[in-house]
């Protein structure tokens, strides 16, 4: 069972091995996203030859490791309790619990982008600024779009080629940047200025009104393919930093459109530290016709609207079935701050229609 209380502070998760290579930013970032989770003695935590998306520490209690008559036990607080049970892939041996346990769940490639970013962001940031940038050039907009989940999942290797591609556009007060209805030929983000959203008067949708210094847009019609789905008007004069199509699609598109299989949603919610949801988000008509068992429907031009019903600690893993309407909704979906994956492989059910 998981339980959200008492939660690690900084210094405490300072204490666990390798998340004490972090900076201070990031080691806030990984506090915040981390999972607890209890078992009673007796339980089996981990099994031998398992593949888990979560490294687990040991916060409370005492564990076996191994084979009835080969085991060893670690303690919370050890030495050996500093590092994840699960370091190593597959799982080496069993792990069950001696005593009542209690454990925080890490995602592993959450930590692995965050040790990365930790070692070389400021290299990026200040080697961008020396070669690209104006001299007097602040780097607050950067900073902040470094720190959004957009530019978080690039590999740091990708990174420094990626920015070194952005051109740098003056724009005026009153300049429509991208009009609605047009296709999409550049990412942008917003360097110095103040930028207004609009959308057609038909359409009863809530929407950010402003966008400020470091706040990017134009990736839904790079990521769908299709046409600008908004028109973003520049409220006083400013710099855009943009990011030409093919560019985008080779180094950023993949990112926004984080996979699963079956397998690992199975071994992500396996121990409880998790729910999940199957999400159709196709047309009602194309449901009708044939859906798998227990998903939900809810079609992509409904997304922001219904949001807020959505529960922000379940894992959405959204069907395939709709295409690149399956991609752009992921990539909604993370944007609005839930976790989600495409399911690129089926559960072993069969489609049913209603």
């Amino acid at each position: 069972m998981t339980n959200s209380t008492p939660r690690l502070s900084l210094e405490g998760l300072r204490q666990f091995s390798p998340i004490d290579f972090l900076t201070p930013h990031y080691m806030q970032q990984l506090l915040d996203s981390l999972q607890y989770v209890e078992h009673q003695a007796g339980a089996v935590l981990l099994r031998r030859g398992e593949h888990s998306l979560a490294l687990y520490f040991l916060l409370e209690g005492e564990v076996w490791l191994g084979a009835a008559g080969l085991r060893r036990t670690v303690q919370a607080g050890s030495v050996e309790a500093c590092r994840a049970l699960n370091e190593n892939q597959p799982q080496a041996m069993e792990i069950s619990a001696r005593s009542d346990v209690r454990l925080m769940a890490v995602e592993r490639g959450l930590l692995e982008r965050l040790l990365g970013w930790s070692q070389s962001a400021s290299y990026e940031v200040a080697s961008l600024q020396e070669e690209d940038l104006p001299l007097d050039a602040g780097d607050d907009w950067l900073s902040k779009l470094l720190r959004s989940p957009l530019f978080g999942r690039l590999p740091p290797a990708h990174l420094h080629l990626l920015l070194a591609r952005f051109e740098f556009i003056e724009v005026k007060a009153g300049d429509c940047v991208v009009h609605y209805g047009e296709p999409g030929e550049h990412f942008y983000v917003i360097k110095q200025g103040r930028a207004h959203i609009s959308l057609p008067s038909s359409y009863q949708q809530p929407l950010q009104p402003e966008l400020h210094s470091g706040d990017f847009f134009g990736e839904e019609a790079l990521v769908s393919g299709s046409v600008r789905a908004a028109s973003i008007t520049m409220l006083e004069d400013g710099v855009l930093a943009r990011l030409q199509r093919n560019l985008f699609i080779e180094l950023v598109r993949p990112t926004l459109i984080p996979q699963i299989n079956a397998t690992q949603l199975q071994q992500l919610t396996a121990h409880g530290n998790k729910t999940s949801l199957l999400l159709d988000i196709r047309l009602p008509m194309e449901y009708r016709m044939a859906h798998v068992p227990a998903s939900l429907n809810l079609p992509l031009a409904q997304l922001r609207k219904q949001a807020d019903s959505l529960n922000i600690t379940t894992l959405y893993a959204v069907l395939p079935e709709g295409g690149v309407r399956s991609e752009l909704a992921v990539h909604l979906l993370n944007q609005l701050g839930f976790e989600a994956y495409l399911l690129t492989e089926q559960p072993g059910q069969s489609p049913i229609a209603a």
